[in-house]
């Protein structure tokens, strides 16, 4: 009797530990996506798969392929021979949102500085333009190979209040937005 007690404990114990193992690797390996207009686009998505999840582009040339949301807001998209290479959201309607972590970081509802509190790790970047521009971004995906930007701007402002502002675009792709490993930190 517990000669059989023990087998049973020991097959229960593998098949917590093969349960255990299974939810977590699928967590660490979960897809970062945006969410636009309640649709999915995922790095490597064909054209064909993006244009049949939000119809025909109101523009397209050699660099990009922009959509125009029902909701407002806009998709500009680049793809290479593998598929979709960087997505941008941008807009006004902060239903939208990019997904990361069990994350959900909402187009003009999120800051810099609470993006910053939520994923705890990435880097900060600012810079000028037509006036000041700011940038965080998260390294996702197998081995970093996904960056995740948030990005906002404004006028002649201070750091303080930029930071502070709704972030005005989320992107993810593989585009490199800077170099200066300077303003990063891990968690």
């Amino acid at each position: 009797m517990i000669i059989q007690q023990g087998a049973y404990s020991m097959k229960l114990s593998k098949s917590i530990l093969l349960a255990s193992l299974l939810a977590t690797t699928t967590s660490v390996f979960a897809d970062d996506f945006i969410s636009a207009n309640g649709v999915k686009l995922t790095v490597g998505d064909s054209l064909k798969t993006v244009t049949g999840k939000l119809g025909k582009p109101t523009e397209k040339n050699s660099d990009f392929v922009i959509w125009k949301l029902k909701n407002g807001n806009k998709v500009a998209a680049r793809f290479d021979q593998y598929g979709l290479s960087n997505a941008t959201l941008s807009g006004n309607v902060s239903t939208d949102y990019l997904y990361t972590d069990g994350i959900k970081i909402f187009l003009n509802k999120e800051s810099i500085n609470s993006i910053e509190k939520k994923l705890k790790y990435g880097c900060y970047h600012e810079g000028w333009g037509e006036g000041a521009i700011a940038d965080y971004v998260v390294r996702s995906g197998p081995e970093g190979s996904i960056n995740l930007v948030f990005n906002t701007w404004g006028g002649d402002i201070t750091t303080k209040q930029l930071k502070s502002q709704k972030v005005s675009a989320l992107s993810l792709g593989d585009d490199e937005p800077f170099g200066e490993q300077k303003y990063c930190h891990d968690q």
